[in-house]
């Protein structure tokens, strides 16, 4: 496994952009405030092990200023009732111009239903369209993750190899929700 370090020329370049005190980057990275001024400076040539220190003290704030769920969410969401039939949820779906949609049973969050799930539903049976005015309560997969507003968006990378879409709540109240291109769209 390879470790990047930062240029110990940029170091002072990071520093300011992200808006920390020398004094600040020392204390994270375990080494005194003199070391960052004259490394800043220039005055010394840095040891490998100082400058992994120092990196990683600034990746970490990085990951701390970054971007919330919030700041990425779609909202409103749209969702569907679970009495709905698969029909209703593919109009929901084009109609929103999405693939994924919540579904609840009154008020409660009992599933979810997805266009890929519907597409191998249907690719199975030799009438596909006597499945279309089925409810889609005898077809639901698992609810969508739920993270609050403010977990990092670098924390919700990994949930993408495994579901199409994460809830945003607030307690109970689903105030959001994050799929794929919003990911993509937070990061151009």
């Amino acid at each position: 496994m390879s470790v990047s370090t930062i240029d110990p020329k940029q170091l002072k370049k990071i520093r300011v952009q992200l808006g920390i005190t020398q004094s600040e980057l020392a204390r994270a990275a375990g080494v005194s405030q003199s070391l960052i001024a004259k490394l800043e400076s220039g005055l010394v040539d840095p040891s490998f092990s100082t400058m992994k220190s120092i990196s990683e003290a600034l990746r970490s704030q990085i990951r701390i200023e970054g971007k919330k769920a919030s700041e990425v969410m779609s909202k409103p969401v749209i969702s569907i009732q679970s009495t709905v039939t698969i029909s209703d949820s593919v109009n929901a779906m084009k109609k929103g111009g999405i693939s994924q949609l919540p579904v609840y049973s009154g008020t409660r969050l009992v599933g979810s239903i997805t266009e890929n799930q519907i597409v191998q539903l249907l690719s199975t049976l030799d009438d596909p369209r006597s499945i279309l005015t089925k409810p889609i309560s005898g077809f639901l997969q698992p609810i969508f993750p739920i993270v609050s507003a403010d977990t990092p968006v670098e924390a919700l990378f990994s949930l993408f190899k495994f579901v199409p879409a994460i809830l945003v709540a607030t307690g109970d109240k689903v105030e959001g929700i994050i799929t794929k291109i919003d990911m993509l769209s937070a990061e151009v």
